[in-house]
């Protein structure tokens, strides 16, 4: 794994402490992108260290969010309230196994919906998890972070004002229909990706999303017919 990863000394956001994190160098192979921007890489899953984790206090979120610059005064407050008493001992290792993983992203979760941010990081968590589970093909807890996922941006676009971590309502829309696709709930996947294709103004200004969500429209058709002559 040295090839692919290396480790750093940061400070945490929240106690203050030096801690370790694993980042990625920048030499990997990519093999293939999924409907939903899952990016298949050859002998590496990135996505298994997305979410940084203080070994001294528990405090986990992703890179952006890990920087004391960052974090306001408010959720630092906020956070310390939430660690206090509590003894979290989450030894360094700079080779991450899935169940670590998952660990890092569920503390990323707890964090993120208790300080009040967007509904679409929480979403991004989410599927963060789903990629980790598909590349060690635990379908069914990857079909449970999928959905929860495409609700959670669902309701992210209703909600809230985007865009929001550079993310546009457009392709959060997206993401929501492709991972509705994924685990075969056609309708669900039918409602987002036609909320983009009936939107011509996508088509003018961001016309590589609105040919992937026509591309995943015509996959969708094939697949309902599919089901169809099934029934």
């Amino acid at each position: 794994m040295a090839e692919y990863t290396y480790t750093v000394e940061k400070v945490c956001p929240v106690c203050g402490e030096k801690t370790h994190v694993t980042k990625m160098k920048a030499r990997l192979i990519t093999l293939s992108t999924d409907e939903d921007f899952c990016v298949h890489y050859k002998d590496v899953n990135p996505y298994l260290y997305r979410v940084w984790l203080c070994e001294h206090c528990g405090f986990a979120a992703d890179e952006k969010h890990f920087d004391p610059a960052a974090l306001s005064a408010r959720d630092k407050g906020k956070a310390k309230e939430l660690l206090e008493g509590r003894t979290i001992n989450l030894p360094y290792t700079e080779e991450r196994t899935t169940e670590e993983a998952i660990r890092a992203y569920k503390l990323g979760l707890y964090f993120a919906e208790k300080l009040g941010w967007p509904l679409q990081k929480q979403a991004g968590y989410r599927m963060g998890m789903a990629w980790v589970y598909r590349d060690t093909e635990e379908h069914e807890k990857e079909k449970e972070c999928l959905r929860r996922a495409a609700e959670l941006y669902e309701k992210s676009v209703m909600t809230e004002h985007y865009p929001i971590n550079g993310m546009s309502d457009n392709m959060a829309m997206y993401i929501a229909g492709a991972a509705y696709y994924r685990i075969g709930d056609f309708e669900k996947a039918t409602q987002m990706l036609s909320r983009i294709m009936s939107d011509q103004e996508i088509r003018k200004s961001d016309a590589k999303l609105f040919e992937r969500a026509q591309n995943l429209w015509m996959d969708l058709r094939e697949k309902k017919a599919e089901a169809e002559k099934e029934n």
